[in-house]
Order: structure tokens, then C-alpha cells, then sequence
């Protein structure tokens, strides 16, 4: 009897929670813009901003954690002329500051399955492990342990690109891939434990890549733009993959 009571509980929880799930709607996280509005783009651009507290927040839903801060297990850099010229390693990172964002422009174009967008940022803060090895402007550089870097004044581009999908009868957004580019006004890099340790090489090689950062910066950017681009990525396959094109843009 007991058995077939908890058998019964299993599988009315199991229940619950698909339906929960299943009656989840696409206006229950966020504003729903008409496909026809003449200010679709503005209404895209509002709808993102509104969003901002889920993103902080996390989505569960959507089975989507915090993005501030963002976690990203493993950049690689690889650079192999140029001024600088290092293969570098950096894992466990966290990104703050994310959530701040001011979108300034969005450009939807739902025929061709795209999405363009400009934001900016008052900064964003990374802290990480790293390995290092290489030269920086002719100087030689090695070293691994912890890191943080601070980029202020910070403006983004990114382009969503996709294709439609139809599933159950329903179309999606497929998204084939996510752009981002990050530029910034200022930036401060600093790597603790350079060569094995040394503190007098370590401190003056990092003075020397504050004075230097836009060269070192225009290297270090990649790392920079594959790890917003990553989480950004996740965030809109989540949100086109549980929501069909009707859902998310209505024709009204």
C-alpha cells in the first residue's frame, strides 16, 4: 500500500512539473512585440531592457543561471605575430557588470532571421586563472596564477543570425550564430604570479601593460569578445529554441 502511495506521489510530481514547464508562455518572461508594429525595433529594444532583472537574477525556465556574474570555463588565446605574440590559457572565468547594459540600437528583421544590436556599458570587470606564455611588445612574458582585468567606458556590437526551423507544425528561429564585439575606452589588465613569482619582473611588467594597454588589449580582445559571446549565444538559443516565431512576434 505505502509502495503504491509513493509510486502515485512520483508520478504526480512528475506531472506537475511538465506542467508546469509546458504552460510555461514566452509573455510570462518577457514584453511580446507585435511582428507588424512600425516600432518593432523600438519595442525589441524596450523588451530587452525589461528584461535586465531576469538576467540577473537567472531564469530557471528557461534552465538559465545568472549572467552577472557570467561564468566561462575556458578561453584559449593563441597569437602568433604581431605585437604581441603569446599562447595563453584562461579558465574559471567570471564577468560582472554585464546587467548594467544600455541598449542604444536594435534592427530586427524577422524575413531574414536577424537580429542587430548596439549596446554600451559603464564597465565590465573579469577575473580568471591564466597561463601565459610569449612575448608583449618585444618583451618576453610567462606566468600563471590569478588575474583580473577591468574594462571601462565599454560599447558592443553583436549580430544574431539565423534561419527558420518548423517543428509540431510551428516555426522557429534557429539560430545559427551570435557576433559580439566589444570596444572600449580604457582598459587595466593585471597578472599576478609572472615569471615563477619574481615580483620585480612581475610588478613591471604589468606597469608596462597599463602603459601600454591599447596594444595589449587589441590582442587580449578575442578573449574578451568569445567570453560574452558565448554566454549571449546561450541566452538567445534558449529563448528560440522554447519559443516559435509566433509566440515571441505575434501578428496582431
Amino acid at each position: 500500500m505505502h509502495r503504491h502511495r509513493g509510486t502515485a506521489v512520483i508520478v504526480l510530481t512528475t506531472l506537475l512539473l511538465y506542467h508546469d514547464t509546458t504552460a510555461l508562455k514566452a509573455s510570462d518572461l518577457f514584453h511580446i512585440c507585435n511582428r507588424n508594429d512600425p516600432q518593432l525595433n523600438n519595442c525589441v529594444k524596450e523588451a530587452i531592457e525589461q528584461l535586465r532583472p531576469k538576467l540577473k537574477s537567472g531564469i530557471p525556465q528557461l534552465k538559465m543561471p545568472s549572467v552577472d556574474p557570467m561564468f566561462i570555463p575556458k578561453v584559449r588565446l593563441v597569437q602568433g605575430s604581431g605585437p604581441v605574440s603569446i599562447d595563453s590559457t584562461f579558465t574559471d572565468i567570471y564577468v560582472t557588470g554585464i546587467t548594467n547594459f544600455d541598449i542604444k540600437q536594435v534592427t530586427v528583421d524577422l524575413d531574414n532571421y536577424r537580429v542587430d544590436l548596439q549596446m554600451a556599458l559603464p564597465y565590465l570587470y573579469l577575473n580568471s586563472d591564466y597561463t601565459i606564455q610569449g612575448r608583449i611588445l618585444a618583451l618576453p612574458i610567462s606566468g600563471s596564477g590569478d588575474s583580473w582585468s577591468n574594462y571601462t567606458v565599454v560599447t558592443g556590437t553583436g549580430s544574431l543570425i539565423g534561419h527558420k526551423e518548423s517543428r509540431d507544425g510551428k516555426d522557429y528561429m534557429k539560430l545559427d550564430q551570435f557576433k559580439f564585439s566589444v570596444d572600449v575606452a580604457h582598459a587595466d589588465i593585471h597578472l599576478n604570479n609572472l615569471f615563477n613569482g619574481n615580483k620585480e619582473l612581475g610588478d613591471a611588467m604589468n606597469r608596462f601593460m597599463r602603459s601600454n594597454w591599447e596594444a595589449v588589449f587589441k590582442e587580449m580582445k578575442p578573449v574578451v569578445d568569445e567570453a560574452i559571446t558565448s554566454i549571449l549565444t546561450d541566452i538567445a538559443r534558449k529563448v528560440f529554441d522554447r519559443f516559435s516565431l509566433a509566440e515571441l512576434f505575434p501578428v496582431g
